[in-house]
């Protein structure tokens, strides 16, 4: 069978610079990968490539024997791909309800769409506050609303960008617990961000880029083994 997503040979530039720079992804059937490097890597462009934010100048994405290189974001969520946002981009003036109730809009969902919301709402501890306007919500459960609108409509893949920026201690140890679950219900996770603890704890694989180029694809504890690594992080006295 072949991977759940390939991304072959991605190729995407902004004017003169490189930002992918012929990057191969592949994720599989309930994996977590775990996708880091320093600010500028290309991660978020990789992500908006795949997820059709952005086209690319070259490459292809499939989505398991499917081409979806040229195909539009809403067709893609049709198709099974759902994501979040380095800042979440909810309809702040509207309810938590009618928040996640829109994800149902660009979803492969075909059940009673009520009882769906309701159990995406239970599952991420939002129901006592289903009927609050956003704006009012802290920022943590502002996250959670996000991920619970791209959740909603049943993914096969979830894509996260910086989902624990902005979150305390225990919010993070929370999403952590969050993914773990969502990976075991046949929903595959590409997650980007800073906090360490968190991409280590949850991915099976990690993927490290640097200006545009994969420098480490392996299990989470080799990634900071290689210099290359270290490097990129740190830089070089």
């Amino acid at each position: 069978m072949p991977p759940l997503l390939q991304a072959t040979n991605i190729f995407k530039r902004f004017g003169g610079v490189a930002a992918l720079d012929g990057v191969d992804l592949e994720l599989a059937d309930n994996e977590i990968l775990g996708l880091i490097g320093p600010n500028g890597s290309g991660k978020t462009t990789l992500v908006n490539c795949i997820s059709g934010v952005l086209k690319i100048d070259a490459g292809r994405v499939r989505l398991r024997d499917r081409t979806i290189t040229r195909i539009s974001r809403t067709r893609r969520a049709k198709a099974g791909l759902a994501r979040t946002f380095q800042s979440p981009r909810l309809f702040v003036e509207l309810s938590v309800r009618e928040n996640v109730e829109a994800g149902l809009n660009a979803s492969r969902h075909r059940g009673d769409r009520k009882l769906r919301v309701d159990s995406v709402l239970q599952r991420l501890e939002l129901t006592q506050l289903s009927r609050q306007v956003v704006s009012s919500l802290a920022y943590g459960y502002q996250r959670r609303v996000e991920i619970a609108r791209a959740l909603v409509g049943e993914p096969q893949i979830l894509l996260l960008d910086e989902p624990a920026a902005g979150l305390n201690d225990a919010e993070t140890a929370a999403l952590r617990e969050l993914l773990l679950d969502i990976r075991g219900e046949d929903c595959a996770i590409i997650v980007i961000d800073h906090d360490m603890n968190l991409i280590m704890n949850v991915s099976d694989r990690v993927k490290v880029l640097d200006e545009g180029r994969v420098i480490f694809i392996g299990a989470p504890g080799d990634a900071f083994k290689q210099q290359s690594v270290v490097e990129a992080y740190l830089g070089v006295e």
